[in-house]
């Protein structure tokens, strides 16, 4: 079966528990990162993922804490023999920003050392978009209602057929629920635990769109520093009657 890996479940501001959310959905032939916080080699190699396997990054939006990662994930895949194309996924601007932090680097001098193909493909912000096939995989997107233009991603077994849904950073809104219809697991953000913020959700919050949405398990993520697991955990159990995790960085998930 496919697996979901929690490579990090922190906020922005996470503490020494936690990384900044980003993960991995698995398959028997490839793997897909969704976000790129933090060192991402390093969490890869040690969640037991070869670097080869990631043929596909999404990136949500261009907050620091989900994109920061990219450039030095980049450098380590060159480092590590790649020749293959990596394709990234994101809405224009996120793409814009993915570029600017690779000029900084001077990309453009990695290129002529013999680095890796990088293809951009531009997701499209109305509606839910079809975004990867593969013979693991099928995802879509679609966009939520954050600070800056986001999006929400579900990715849907073929082996299986179930479904995971990440909500990426959200505040409640109607998008949420639609897209996570049904769906096996939900890892919805729970950047705070009753009080909302604009442009995040609380845990509270997190349980009743996973009850709109009838998912059958919640996992709460972006998680912030030093929050008590059975706090958030049975905050979002008042508005959720199925089951609820609340995330760990290196949890996995069969779906």
């Amino acid at each position: 079966m496919a697996q979901v890996i929690l490579l990090g479940t922190g906020a922005a501001l996470c503490d020494a528990t936690r990384e900044q959310t980003y993960l991995v959905a698995r398959g028997a032939r490839s793997a897909i990162l969704i976000d790129c916080g933090g060192s991402p080699a390093q969490r890869l190699s040690k969640a037991g993922i070869a670097l080869e396997s990631i043929d596909h990054v999404i990136l949500t939006h261009h907050h620091p804490d989900h994109i920061y990662g990219l450039s030095v994930f980049l450098l380590a895949l060159w480092l590590a023999g790649r020749q293959k194309v990596l394709r990234l996924y994101g809405l224009a601007e996120t793409l814009r920003a993915a570029r600017g932090m690779m000029r900084a680097f001077e990309w453009e001098r990695w290129l002529k050392f013999g680095f890796f193909p990088v293809e951009f493909h531009r997701i499209a912000k109305d509606g839910h978009h079809a975004v990867i096939s593969t013979p693991d995989f099928s995802v879509h997107t679609t966009t939520v209602q954050h600070l800056l233009p986001t999006l929400a991603v579900r990715v849907e077994s073929r082996v299986s057929g179930k479904v995971i849904v990440y909500s990426s950073d959200t505040e409640m809104c109607d998008a949420v629920p639609e897209f996570a219809r049904g769906a096996d697991i939900l890892f919805h953000e729970a950047t705070t635990l009753v009080q909302p913020t604009r442009g995040h959700s609380t845990a509270r919050q997190a349980g009743a769109q996973a009850q709109r949405a009838g998912v059958k398990k919640l996992v709460l993520v972006h998680l912030p520093p030093r929050g008590d697991p059975k706090r958030f955990h049975a905050a979002a159990k008042q508005g959720f009657s199925r089951q609820v995790v609340v995330g760990k960085d290196f949890a996995a998930f069969e779906f």
